[in-house]
């Protein structure tokens, strides 16, 4: 599985979640912390970005997929 793409919004996650699974697309969704926040102070240690994998002969039909909705 290759990252497609990274939210830090679980609700936009949520929304592709619902197209992959809708179409029967495999993904996985993993948890990883944010880069651009390891030197900020006060930041909260759990925030993290969600990423939502999928195989990349899949990407342009997903895509498409993300257009017409």
């Amino acid at each position: 599985m290759t990252p497609f793409r990274t939210y830090r919004d679980p609700l936009e996650a949520e929304a592709l979640i619902e197209v992959l699974q809708k179409h029967n697309v495999p993904f996985e969704r993993t948890f990883e912390k944010s880069a651009d926040l390891d030197d900020y102070v006060g930041s909260n240690p759990f925030d993290s970005d969600i990423v939502i994998k999928i195989a990349k002969n899949d990407f342009s039909k997903v895509e498409a997929l993300l257009k017409n909705i």
